[in-house]
């Protein structure tokens, strides 16, 4: 599974146990909901971007952007904006806490936060939307058969070729 799967799901189910949204946090839906059925989260990843560590194996520095997007609801415009704060915190106390998923990436490179009401609905709802960027190393494993041993010769101008009696097997 690729790293940035991962992060998506780990986040979606840390958010699961930690936010008002509870089971509610989706991977994978389409966006309308009703508002009886908020405060509701959506995780998603819409961009990774990785930068070559050179010409050997390749490998890559990543940042993958996770986009969390919730909408709540409430009674009056002052409710909503409430709950759009109550649950923009739980969203960001529980990725910038979580010491699982901290210690699974070097760093979080920036952090990003919109919200907003959505007037253009009868009822009082709005959303917030939290991306971060979370920067990870990832190799590929490169197919062929594994090194077995390495032997060496030594030589010298005078003598010739000589064998000092160097040889490493593998793995060690």
């Amino acid at each position: 599974m690729l790293y940035r799967v991962m992060f998506r799901d780990k986040i979606a189910a840390l958010l699961r146990k930690t936010t008002d949204a509870g089971q509610s946090v989706f991977t994978h839906r389409t966006a309308p909901v009703k508002p009886e059925m908020l405060p509701v989260i959506f995780v998603a990843i819409p961009s990774e971007t990785g930068t070559s560590f050179g010409r050997a194996q390749p490998g890559f520095n990543k940042i993958v952007k996770v986009e969390v997007v919730a909408k709540v609801a409430g009674g009056t415009p002052e409710q909503v904006r409430e709950n759009m704060d109550h649950i923009a915190e739980q969203i960001e106390m529980s990725v910038m806490c979580d010491q699982d998923l901290q210690r699974s990436i070097s760093q979080v490179t920036d952090f990003n936060l919109e919200q907003g009401l959505l007037d253009e609905a009868e009822d009082h709802l709005g959303a917030v939307k939290i991306t971060f960027g979370l920067e990870y190393q990832q190799d590929y494993p490169v197919p062929g058969v594994d090194l077995q041993e390495i032997t060496g010769r030594v030589g010298t101008a005078d003598e010739g070729m000589t064998t000092p009696g160097l040889r490493v097997d593998f793995p060690q």
